[in-house]
């Protein structure tokens, strides 16, 4: 039996008044992406970046780099 890959990861982090949220997600090619989106709790305004991958495993092994530096930066884990 083959395992179900998840067609969808998404981690949310925060830290003072600061949030952090990354997902890896396919696009509508079913290319592999990790977007970033940060900024201020409470406001309309952040930012977002979209970082194509060639790979699966690729977009897991950023997902795990960007967990690693938003724990070095004191940011807490709230789900995901």
């Amino acid at each position: 039996m083959r395992e179900e890959i998840p067609r969808h990861i998404h981690r949310r982090w925060h830290r003072d008044t600061r949030y952090y949220e990354a997902r890896v997600e396919q696009d509508l090619w079913g290319d592999w992406v990790l977007t970033r989106v940060w900024g201020r709790r409470g406001t309309p305004a952040g930012q977002v970046r979209h970082d194509p991958c060639s790979s699966y495993i690729e977009a897991l092994e950023r997902l795990d780099a960007v967990t690693r530096r938003r724990a070095a930066h004191g940011y807490a884990l709230i789900w995901g």
